[in-house]
């Protein structure tokens, strides 16, 4: 049934740069009785009042006449949590491909409007919604509190209604089994509505998730494939986001790269460029990173969606290309936007002395790299860290550049991605004879820290263990191998006291909340707070108020 009730308590924001178009929405909404409304002609004004204020609709025009369009905006916000769970957001749009275009990037819009839009068609498209918003809340309200297993009761609630919103809750449902570490069972959710639909894409797409979150990557490859090569999944970039994770995971980072470069050109977006530009680089394609870094750096420059990082690795990439005048240009282009961007500063000094280094002017290499050192502080797995070790090296500092490196990987010695780039780095600097023994010697120390710590649990010297942990975890707060150690170890150190230990589940929930910062919807955090909500589970059934 259509929704029936009043639209007046709706707030709502308009995005549209031209004067006359807000106008005639603005108007277009108050015969609906919509009256709170606000306004904003670019996305950086869109952007500041969704992240002040609580909108139930909001309704953007794609073509904003500026670098970030509708579509941009859009994906900003809903990649930031800022569109609460009863937010509806439509997208208008003079360009009747619009729908085709929507359909293949990671999230959607809730409806599409084609001009010139009249309010009869804000009010059939917005009841629609409505409706369907109204039905799905018990599952979107909890999943968006993260409160998973009320998310997982609710839409089971759905489910056995058996009515018009059957596939929506069995795809809601199938999406909070995989938060939940659960991919068996999403598995078979996913596999329920493809006994109805046979081809319902993103229950392909689900099943092909599930395998690749239980590791099974070839058949993730496999089945993520078939819905590339399928002439209704043929644009999906999800589908060749999964076969890129699985490549990469099954190591092979160059098929990773090939998948994203033909996934840009599906979706040419800032975000897609920008992922082939730092594939491109770490696997040495330096055309093919300049290019797409190049991309990204212009398209973004000046707007909401804007990272330091394109400029940097493309100006790294210059470097490495020998052209070392352009790499200073980028550079000193960027620095009038990102001056007061964190870190921005003591990389930008780092690839400046390379830069000086390339042109033959050793004492002023020697002067900028003075300060980055200063700037930099202790050694991460990122960036900044190993272009100020490349900028060491080619400044003859081997011991340093050396040193460097082996920070890199000790903070965070799983992290594949920061091994390719630091071999790279090696490799350019005439190193290469040195990538084993920088790489596998500070691989070693972190996995002889956890051994032991392993093996005192075992002779049930639990304390011990969790000190050695603790300890590391310490050390080394983003070094993501650890963190995962430390978490499972203080869960079975929770099983093994029979306790709960109120201090070490605060410390557990520390270092997921960490996980999640550094790897985001990660399979291995994932099953890492399934395997933490499971020990909680049996401590509660096993304790003596339960």
């Amino acid at each position: 049934m259509a929704y029936q009730g009043s639209l007046s308590h709706i707030q709502a924001l308009i995005i549209e740069d031209m004067a006359v178009q807000q106008t005639t929405l603005r108007g277009q909404l108050a015969l609906l009785g919509i009256t709170r409304v606000d306004v904003a002609s670019n996305a950086n004004d869109a952007y500041r009042l969704i992240r002040a204020n609580k909108y139930g609709l909001i309704m953007c025009d794609f073509n904003l006449n500026h670098r970030t369009d509708g579509q941009q905006l859009f994906e900003h916000v809903r990649e930031q949590g800022l569109l609460p769970a009863d937010c509806l957001f439509f997208m208008i749009t003079a360009e009747s491909s619009y729908a085709s275009v929507a359909a293949t990037t990671e999230h959607h819009p809730d409806a599409y409007l084609l001009k010139p839009v009249t309010a009869s068609d804000i009010e059939d498209r917005l009841k629609a919604m409505l409706e369907k918003r109204q039905a799905l809340l018990p599952v979107s309200s909890r999943l968006a509190k993260s409160d998973l297993n009320g998310a997982l009761q609710a839409s089971d609630e759905l489910i056995s209604q058996r009515n018009r919103w059957f596939m929506s809750a069995l795809q809601l449902k199938g999406q909070t089994l995989l938060k939940l570490g659960r991919h068996e069972d999403a598995k078979a959710v996913y596999e329920q509505a493809l006994e109805v639909r046979p081809d319902l894409l993103w229950a392909r797409l689900g099943v092909a998730r599930a395998h690749k979150a239980a590791g099974r990557f070839n058949e993730a490859h496999r089945l993520a494939q078939d819905i590339i090569d399928s002439p209704e999944g043929e644009k999906m970039v999800a589908a060749y986001d999964v076969v890129a994770e699985s490549q990469e995971a099954s190591g092979d980072p160059l098929g990773a790269l090939w998948t994203l470069r033909d996934a840009s050109m599906v979706v040419p977006s800032t975000r897609r460029h920008r992922m082939v530009g730092e594939s491109a680089y770490r696997n040495g394609d330096l055309d093919m990173a300049k290019q797409a870094l190049g991309k990204a750096a212009k398209a973004s420059r000046g707007t909401i969606v804007a990272q330091a990082q394109d400029d940097l690795l493309l100006a790294q990439t210059l470097v490495d290309i020998g052209e070392p005048s352009e790499a200073l240009r980028v550079l000193q282009d960027a620095k009038n936007h990102y001056k007061d961007h964190p870190g921005f500063g003591a990389t930008s000094l780092s690839l400046q002395a390379q830069v000086e280094m390339a042109n033959g002017q050793p004492e002023q290499a020697e002067a900028t790299l003075e300060k980055a050192r200063a700037s930099l502080g202790k050694g991460k797995a990122d960036f900044a860290t190993v272009a100020l070790a490349k900028a060491e090296l080619m400044a003859g500092n081997e011991e340093a550049g050396l040193a460097l490196l082996g920070s890199a990987i000790s903070a965070d010695h799983e992290n594949l991605r920061v091994k390719q780039m630091i071999a790279k780095a090696l490799q350019d600097t005439g190193h290469e004879d040195k990538v084993s023994a920088v790489i596998e010697s500070a691989t070693a120390s972190m996995q002889n820290m956890v051994t032991d710590a392993r093996k005192l649990l075992r002779d049930s010297r639990i304390d011990d263990a969790v000190s050695i942990i603790e300890n590391a975890a310490h050390e080394y707060p983003e070094n993501t191998g650890v963190l995962l150690q430390a978490a499972q170890i203080q869960c079975m150190a929770l099983r093994l006291k029979k306790t709960l230990d109120e201090p070490r589940i605060g410390t557990i929930r520390d270092y997921l909340d960490r996980l999640d910062k550094l790897l985001p919807g990660h399979d291995r955090v994932t099953m890492m707070r399934r395997y933490f909500r499971e020990t909680l589970g049996t401590l509660d059934a096993s304790s003596p108020q339960s």
